[in-house]
């Protein structure tokens, strides 16, 4: 492969990895708007803030490889990042969550949606050559499982919600 060659298949991983990112934002700030569940909406604002700065990575990403021929991972930091999920779920939240279907399946889908962004980061970064695009890949990889952690921690306190709701409690 040459080099134009490499650089156009690190462009499309980029460009992948962004719709991958944009499908989770909208899905996110979607529900947000519509979650009658104040701290299920804090919960979704979260996770759309996230995405968005995942978006804004790889597409700062992209312009770097665009113009200079690579990536450039200086000042980029994902060990600084605080995605602020420790100061959602709180007891108080899992005392307050009430039985929200819709919220149910946001978190269901959120979870395909992660799954998903895990498998692609996790292949794209064990497949590619490029050190930089591999630790980008490796960075995004972990925020989603953490994504995935927080929405399937969610998914467990809306589903005993509603099994308690229904009189299927205790489990």
């Amino acid at each position: 492969m040459n080099e134009g060659q490499k650089k156009d298949a690190l462009l499309k991983a980029i460009k992948d990895a962004v719709m991958v990112e944009v499908k989770g934002q909208q899905l996110y700030s979607h529900a947000a708007e519509q979650a009658t569940d104040p701290t299920a909406r804090a919960m979704f604002e979260m996770l759309a803030r996230d995405e968005d700065d995942h978006v804004r990575i790889l597409t700062t990403q992209y312009r770097h490889l665009l113009a200079d021929g690579r990536l450039n991972l200086e000042g980029l930091n994902p060990a600084e990042v605080d995605h602020g999920s420790q100061t959602v779920i709180t007891d108080d939240f899992k005392r307050a969550v009430r039985k929200g279907n819709f919220e149910m399946a946001v978190i269901s889908i959120g979870c395909d949606l992660e799954n998903k962004a895990i498998a692609y980061y996790r292949d794209h970064a064990a497949r590619t050559a490029d050190p930089d695009l591999k630790q980008l890949f490796t960075w995004l990889l972990e925020w989603e499982d953490g994504h995935l952690t927080q929405l399937l921690e969610l998914e467990k306190i809306y589903q005993d919600a509603y099994w308690a709701e229904q009189g299927f409690s205790p489990m």
